[in-house]
């Protein structure tokens, strides 16, 4: 008697469909977590990148008794350190000491948008964000994302303004005239009455992206008026629709990472976190509002003062975002307007800082 030899039933069509449904639910329910555990570890980078640099302020208050400049100025024959930012005084503390041999030695009057000097050329990895694309713009100058705080003012904070009678409420001042403590008005430990743990010394902010005008590219809202800067700085706000600009911008946050105007490497604490970065007119080394930015979901880590980092919220209180800066013409200084979060800039506005 013959026996039917019994085949194997392949799958039907239906089965097939229904077992990649079944993978793809699988991958829409991983990725999401896959994706959330890499920015997390992104975060936690970013933070441990600030973390350092807050080291770096503490070692270099120690050896010169203040702070960096937040922009070098001089004219000084031969000696003119112009606009150098605050990463230059620190890069022997953040293992860059043979690159600023280099530029004790060859560095002056070799300006920080030089490209052909390879010290400005030269990227340090600590000073990118990893959740943040490192730009073309500016290329081939060395980028950050790490931000020296100005304050809680639009009003008088760029290189020229730290000779101690302009305003200057931020952790770093404009206008010193060397690359050490030793010349200059800078900020020491002391000055900070609001106390290191209250006041940001730095923040993130994006890196400017070439071709876009959405302020979540990095880029700076231009010929913004002087009404913001001196009277209103929520005026500002109006330069921004749906989430872009709707006028020219300038592409400089980040670009130049050894750039002391505070176009390239300074920070605000005014309008609130992600909220934009305006000017009043086209130079890039003008006053303005260059608030804390981030790829990070819902805020910016900042560090403060006494170099512990903190995550702020995009929700932050900001108070009254209409009223002017207290040091601007006539205004006498004292608590910031900006609440929480102008009071985490001022170094001595004596306001009371709780929960955030």
């Amino acid at each position: 008697m013959l026996r039917s030899r019994s085949g194997r039933k392949a799958f039907t069509l239906i089965e097939l469909l229904v077992v990649i449904a079944i993978i793809a639910i699988l991958i829409a329910l991983l990725l999401p977590a896959v994706q959330q555990a890499r920015e997390a570890a992104r975060r936690t980078q970013c933070r441990n990148n600030l973390k350092q640099l807050g080291l770096a302020l503490h070692n270099y208050h120690d050896v010169y008794s203040c702070l960096p400049f937040g922009s070098t100025h001089s004219d000084a024959p031969g000696q003119r350190w112009a606009r150098l930012s605050g990463h230059v005084a620190l890069m022997p503390y953040v293992e860059q000491g043979n690159a600023f041999n280099e530029i004790q030695s060859t560095g002056a009057n070799r300006f920080p948008w030089d490209g052909g000097y390879t010290p400005w050329t030269t990227q340090n990895p600590g000073l990118l964000c990893p959740s943040d694309a490192v730009t073309s713009e500016g290329a081939p100058l060395a980028k950050t994302n790490y931000m020296f705080s100005r304050g809680d003012s639009p009003w008088d904070h760029n290189q020229w303004s730290g000779n101690g009678s302009r305003g200057m409420r931020g952790m770093f001042m404009g206008a010193g005239d060397g690359l050490d403590g030793n010349n200059g008005v800078c900020r020491r430990f002391r000055d900070v009455t609001d106390g290191l743990t209250n006041t940001i010394a730095m923040s993130e902010r994006i890196q400017a992206k070439s071709g876009s005008n959405f302020v979540n590219d990095g880029g700076t809202a231009l010929n913004c008026g002087p009404e913001f800067r001196e009277r209103n700085p929520s005026n500002a706000l109006t330069f921004v629709a749906n989430g872009a600009y709707t006028g020219d911008v300038g592409r400089w946050g980040g670009t130049r990472a050894f750039d002391g105007a505070p176009a390239f490497t300074g920070c605000t604490t005014v309008l609130g976190p992600n909220k934009g970065s305006f000017t009043m007119n086209t130079w890039d080394g003008e006053d303005g509002i260059y608030e804390p930015a981030s790829q990070h979901t819902g805020g910016v880590t900042v560090l403060m003062g006494d170099g512990s980092c903190r995550f702020v919220s995009d929700n932050i209180d900001t108070g009254n975002t209409t009223a002017p800066p207290r040091d601007a013409p006539g205004q006498g200084g004292g608590n910031s307007p900006y609440g929480v979060w102008g009071a985490l800039g001022s170094v001595a506005g004596r306001e009371i800082i709780g929960e955030f």
